[in-house]
């Protein structure tokens, strides 16, 4: 006896010691840099809610849309936002995050353990490497946005169904409702609320003869409350819409649907967790009679179809597949010994949880772990750019910089933000994404908006810079750094800073610089290597011009190798993850006949970027 009490008290102790090491890597994960675009028009209209003591009604932040009623259900949580915000800065933005995070799986835990009457050591682990599973697959859509609110509401509203199976609580009448109005207030997820609960009341029809009604009225005090919100009706209506009809896929990520390349290509990285979510539930449903289930059965018709038809969707889909992975995970565990989870198996899996963490957080450029704003990702010296030179004007700004705008520069009415389908309509954001792609279509929204100034985003990632606008000779590029560029209309009232600031050689062209075999032809490139001295001095942080002027310096002959070669290394300083740089860098040093060299470099374009197709033609020119 003595002996089996030591154990369970060893066993309890592991528990204990790997559920601390879970909050940290949950902590971890969560931690990270503010890079969501659209964090910032939440946390405006929270403010606005805030100072105003009443609902946003109508756009007052862009020229575009002012005055146009906008979708106000969200409400409540952008105020929670900005109470956040205006009680600790960023660390209350981050707590809020955590807190949020950590109460979505502390009632994913407890619905899980609903489950099963199990308490051994097989339950546990498997509960534990379901939750695991599910962080990684929803780590990519951890922004602080209404909707990470849904993620603890929806894990709530698991748990309490599971918890009314088993105790047929008269307490439920009032719960479910009061949760489901105020989940309606602060996100439009909201709508999956009645969606369980009805699964819920499918399964206890097909396993009474004699069904329970109370869950039938739950149901219908849980539709009625989601009702309860400024938007009633169009909760529903307005995300059905965005999952049938979505212009935005083009251009936002979380819109596209799910293909191969997101899957297998670069997005692995990203999905790995959630094909194994699926896969899980497969086997539940399938081999393990899960089907028979109607509950389960429904969760996987609902949100799997949606996960695929778009990426954003992979989250809910995570959650809800949880109580369908679950079961599949605990029936592998329990064909292992026992005597297996005996032997230190608490320290085996608590060290694999401190290894996944390093792994998951050191060094990632993607998520940027700590407090505050990431790097790199919105517009603020280009901003300061326009305040120090007073420009002033209607200003056209790209898609992804307008929620930054409406924040850091209100008085700046912005073209355009985040807000699609909450304000904006489709057939606005099509032409905008029209003028984007086209030189037509651009001056058609410029004769309809007249444009005194652009700030757009500009990166090899995005790649949403309307080339076309570096040949238009109406506008003038005055300012340029390695995320964003400022334009100015050719005009009189512009001539001074444009005479100042203007790029006249080098031009946003993604890193291809056939443009520059012009001043080859005209055997003006001298001139041109001397005027790019003058746009490097402009902002030396830029290393596209840097890279132009070693583009010429290297066609112009052998004689300008070693100052093309100065360039490249000053400008694989500023950015030594860009591929290209590395296999200019290997080209030139085969040129001067340093294969040794070249081959390094070869190695490290290709270990950033496999398919670099420069890279793989010098690597084969090597081997042959």
């Amino acid at each position: 006896m003595q002996e089996v009490s030591a154990a369970k008290s060893v066993n309890s102790a592991g528990r204990i010691s790997i559920a601390i090491f879970f909050l940290i890597l949950l902590l971890t994960i969560t931690l990270t840099r503010i890079s969501d675009y659209d964090f910032w028009w939440h946390l405006k209209l929270g403010e606005e809610v805030y100072q105003t003591g009443s609902v946003y009604a109508v756009d007052s932040y862009s020229y575009t849309f002012s005055g146009m009623p906008q979708f106000r259900a969200e409400w409540l949580g952008n105020f929670l936002i900005y109470l956040s915000y205006k009680t600790g800065g960023f660390a209350g933005i981050a707590a809020l995050k955590m807190l949020l995070v950590t109460c979505t799986f502390w009632f994913l835990f407890l619905a899980l353990r609903c489950m099963t009457e199990e308490r051994d050591e097989p339950a546990f682990y498997a509960a534990l490497i379901t939750m695991l599973l599910v962080l990684l697959s929803l780590r990519f859509r951890l922004f602080v946005r209404p909707y990470l609110f849904s993620f603890m509401f929806f894990s709530l509203v698991l748990f309490l169904i599971h918890y009314y199976q088993q105790r047929r609580t008269g307490v439920a009448y009032i719960i479910f409702p009061l949760v489901q109005i105020l989940w309606s207030n602060i996100s439009i997820g909201a709508i999956f609320g009645p969606a369980l609960v009805l699964f819920a009341l499918a399964r206890e029809w097909q396993s009474s003869r004699m069904p329970d009604r109370r869950l039938f009225n739950i149901f219908l005090l849980v539709v009625i409350a989601s009702l309860f919100n400024p938007e009633m009706q169009r909760i529903y209506t307005l995300p059905f819409s965005a999952l049938v009809s979505s212009p935005y896929k083009e251009v936002l990520g979380e819109h596209q649907p799910v293909s191969l390349q997101i899957l297998w290509g670069y997005g692995l990285r990203y999905t790995f967790a959630y094909q194994i979510l699926v896969l899980c539930s497969l086997v539940h449903l399938i081999f393990r009679g899960g089907w028979k289930n109607r509950f389960h059965l429904l969760l996987f018709a609902l949100f799997f179809p949606v996960s695929l038809l778009q990426v954003r969707m992979i989250d809910f889909f995570s959650l809800s597949a949880a109580v369908l992975a679950f079961p599949a995970l605990l029936r592998l565990l329990t064909m292992i010994p026992v005597t297996v989870f005996k032997k230190r198996i608490a320290e085996i899996v608590a060290a694999g949880l401190i290894l996944v963490a390093i792994i998951a957080s050191a060094g990632s450029k993607t998520y940027a772990f700590g407090i505050g704003i990431k790097d790199h990702i919105f517009p603020e010296k280009a901003l300061a750019f326009l305040e120090k030179e007073n420009i002033q004007g209607r200003m056209m700004n790209s898609y992804a910089f307008g929620g930054y705008l409406i924040w850091a520069a209100p008085e700046r009415k912005v073209f355009i933000d985040g807000r699609h389908r909450h304000l904006y309509s489709p057939e606005f954001y099509n032409a905008y994404h029209d003028a984007l792609k086209n030189a037509e279509a651009w001056e058609a929204l410029n004769r309809n908006w007249n444009f005194d100034y652009l700030l757009l985003e500009y990166d090899m990632m995005s790649r949403r810079y309307p080339k076309h606008l570096s040949e238009n000779p109406d506008w003038a590029l005055v300012y340029w750094d390695d995320h964003s560029v400022v334009l100015l209309k050719q005009t009189e009232q512009n001539r001074a800073v444009i005479d100042k600031y203007a790029y006249r050689i080098a031009k946003p062209n993604f890193y291809d610089y056939g443009y520059l075999q012009a001043y080859l032809h005209a055997k003006s490139a001298p001139e041109a290597v001397e005027a790019l001295k003058r746009e490097i001095s402009l902002n030396p942080k830029n290393q596209e011009p840097i890279l132009a002027r070693a583009f010429l310096l290297f066609n112009m002959g052998p004689a300008f190798h070693n100052e093309a070669h100065d360039e490249l290394t000053r400008a694989l300083a500023l950015k030594p993850d860009l591929s290209m740089e590395h296999s200019a860098m290997a080209t030139l040093l085969l040129e001067r006949g340093l294969t040794d060299q070249a081959r390094a470099e070869i190695r490290k374009a290709l270990d950033i970027d496999p398919f670099d197709g420069a890279a793989q033609h010098l690597m084969q020119k090597l081997k042959n």
